[in-house]
């Protein structure tokens, strides 16, 4: 994934200990992203000083125990709806000058950086004092505890999520890695006023036929990078122009103001596609697009080590 353009490495993709690793966090209520009313603070401790609650909670469940790394917003709390909710803009993100920050991605989605690559440090204004995230560079399981409010009147809550820093992400090979991948669209019929997630899955092959199994399951977790999603309405009238495009590789890159493709644990390529900005093309408006319902195509194109792969064209129905 991606943090105002500079590349992290997401918890479920094995990160190491010398990577920045994009700790993100997805809230939900009732079936919905949610913004909580509050933020405190994001604490990460050693998993293993986590197994006893009482020993980094207190009776309020705040955090009393010094954590490994603190992250906050500047001072701020309120994510949104506030004068100061503009330090969570993930715009603000820099990892020479704002690392310790937390983020706001979109509604419901915020993420902070546990950087190994610099000299990472944040307060504990519990505790009141300086941590750093030099203290948690060994491998090992560690957790991530969040302290919000969900509403004004709330009490606060802790959620805690988990990743590991793992030390068998580095190989050696005698010969070229030899990959190969296989894309399906999940996705088969949408109706026109939807925004659904389009899912293209990712099937990932070793053809090296003498590197170990346990190697090769390696890859089937999150070995491609940098995918965008291309949407086209494909016109079977022939009084009609086409194929036009409705949202382009460009449009699904990883920049602060796109709506960036989504990579999984296991390849998927998740996009969120809102169909109620189609009748906003110009070619729709100027009367040369045709119906909004019909067929469309979708294709993906990523980075797969050193390879940059476009997949076939998938088809859907707009209905």
């Amino acid at each position: 994934m991606q943090v105002n353009n500079t590349v992290v490495v997401d918890r479920g993709n094995r990160p190491n200990m010398t990577q920045r690793v994009g700790l993100r966090t997805y809230f939900i209520n009732d079936g919905a992203y949610i913004d909580p009313y509050e933020i405190s603070g994001v604490s990460v401790f050693a998993k293993s000083a986590t197994l006893s609650p009482n020993s980094v909670l207190g009776a309020n469940n705040n955090i009393t125990a010094v954590p490994l790394m603190q992250f906050g917003a500047s001072g701020a709390t309120r994510p949104v709806g506030a004068e100061n909710s503009n330090k969570f803009d993930v715009t603000n993100y820099n990892p020479a000058l704002t690392a310790s920050g937390i983020y706001r991605i979109k509604q419901g989605e915020y993420v902070v950086v546990f950087d190994q690559t610099l000299a990472l440090s944040g307060f504990d204004s519990v505790n009141n004092v300086q941590v750093a995230a030099a203290e948690a560079s060994t491998v090992g399981d560690y957790v991530d505890m969040w302290t919000v409010k969900l509403a004004e009147a709330s009490d606060y809550q802790v959620f805690t999520n988990n990743f590991t820093l793992n030390e068998d992400t580095f190989f050696t090979f005698v010969e070229p890695l030899l990959l190969t991948t296989s894309n399906k669209l999940l996705n088969k019929h949408v109706r026109l006023g939807e925004k659904v997630d389009l899912k293209i899955t990712t099937e990932t092959t070793v053809q090296n036929q003498d590197i170990l199994h346990s190697v090769q399951n390696i890859f089937k977790e999150s070995v491609i990078t940098d995918a965008t999603l291309e949407i086209r309405r494909v016109n079977q009238d022939l009084h009609f122009d086409g194929p036009f495009t409705v949202s382009s590789f460009s449009d699904t890159a990883a920049t602060p103001t796109s709506n960036p493709v989504t990579i999984t644990q296991d390849n998927t390529l998740i996009l969120n596609w809102d169909t109620t900005t189609i009748k906003d093309l110009v070619s729709f408006q100027n009367g040369t697009f045709g119906s909004l319902t019909g067929t469309y195509s979708v294709q993906a194109k990523y980075t797969l080590l050193n390879e940059l792969i476009i997949s076939p064209l998938f088809y859907l129905t707009v209905s």
